[in-house]
């Protein structure tokens, strides 16, 4: 063997000896202590319990705000128009002398007005369900009188044919003394035939009524006559603060006429004759008549009214 060899060997043993010296022994494996089994104890049979839920108590309802009421100024209204009769008067069917009458209208008596003609002087009402006409210068008004509407008059009554007369049979031979009749005469006025109303009055007797141009606007200024007895009194239209167009007498004061008394009433000329008229104490003018008569026999005390003359 070398010496290198023998070198190494020993190299080797010393390299082997030194770690044996220096390792640590392992400690020897502890065994596992055996877990013991649990025991099962057995518990009484489960009774369940039942769980109250509590009921859900409701909120109160939030009270709503009452609102406020906001005071609007009142108005003060305004009444209607309305009519009342300042003496007795007649009630027409249509704006005019020329309509029939329907009734009448006593002193103090008022209604609603519903219309009026165009002129204004002819006013309309509901006069027991039916249109009532009454003439302005013998009401006196009040309220809302212009919102009155114009309202549209009736057709006139158309008046019923005349009967034809029998045509007379000629004479061979005309009688040498026949004189042809005197034409009729003719007035600048006429009497509405029909206009008067005349009803019996135990107390005053008294006539009157209006004189109208042919458009049926009132008239001023127009005398009218009432004779009896002889001629009696003269008064002109409108004059002293009656109305527009309104005449009327008294002509016995506060006597009763005789039964059998005829009155009659017509237009005459006005020259001469004062604001004031005229009597048997001042005197007359001219008294030809320049209208038809109104004549009426009283049997006792009456009041005519209505009596209406026309003219251009």
């Amino acid at each position: 063997m070398s010496r290198k060899l023998v070198a190494l060997s020993l190299v080797i043993l010393v390299i082997a000896l030194a770690a044996a010296c220096t390792a640590v022994p392992e400690p020897a494996p502890v065994p596992p202590t055996k877990t013991p089994k649990p025991t099962f104890t057995p518990t009484a049979d489960w009774t369940p319990t039942s769980v109250v839920i509590p009921t859900a108590t409701p909120l109160p309802a939030s009270p709503t705000p009452e609102a406020t009421p906001t005071e609007l100024p009142t108005e003060t209204p305004v009444p209607p128009a309305r009519l009342t009769a300042n003496q007795n008067v007649n009630v027409r069917s249509g704006p005019g002398t020329a309509y029939g009458t329907i009734g009448r209208l006593t002193v103090g008596q008022s209604f609603d007005i519903t219309g009026r003609n165009d002129a204004g002087d002819w006013l309309k009402f509901d006069f027991n369900g039916r249109d009532g006409w009454v003439t302005s210068t013998l009401v006196s008004t009040s309220g809302e009188m212009e919102g009155v509407e114009i309202a549209m008059a009736p057709a006139l009554p158309t008046a019923p044919p005349r009967p034809t007369a029998r045509p007379v049979q000629p004479t061979a031979v005309p009688p040498p003394t026949a004189v042809p009749p005197p034409p009729a005469p003719t007035y600048p006025f006429s009497y509405v035939q029909g206009s008067a109303d005349c009803q019996p009055n135990a107390g005053t007797t008294y006539f009157n009524g209006f004189v109208r141009y042919r458009s049926n606007a009132p008239r001023n200024g127009v005398c009218v006559h009432i004779a009896f007895f002889g001629p009696r009194q003269t008064k002109c239209s409108g004059c002293g603060g009656v109305g527009d167009g309104v005449w009327g007498f008294s002509p016995f004061g506060g006597q009763q006429p005789p039964a059998g008394t005829t009155v009659e009433i017509y237009v005459v000329g006005c020259s001469g004759v004062p604001e004031g008229g005229q009597d048997l104490n001042t005197g007359f003018g001219d008294l030809t008549p320049m209208s038809e008569k109104f004549v009426r026999t009283l049997s006792g005390g009456e009041q005519c009214i209505g009596i209406t003359f026309v003219g251009d």
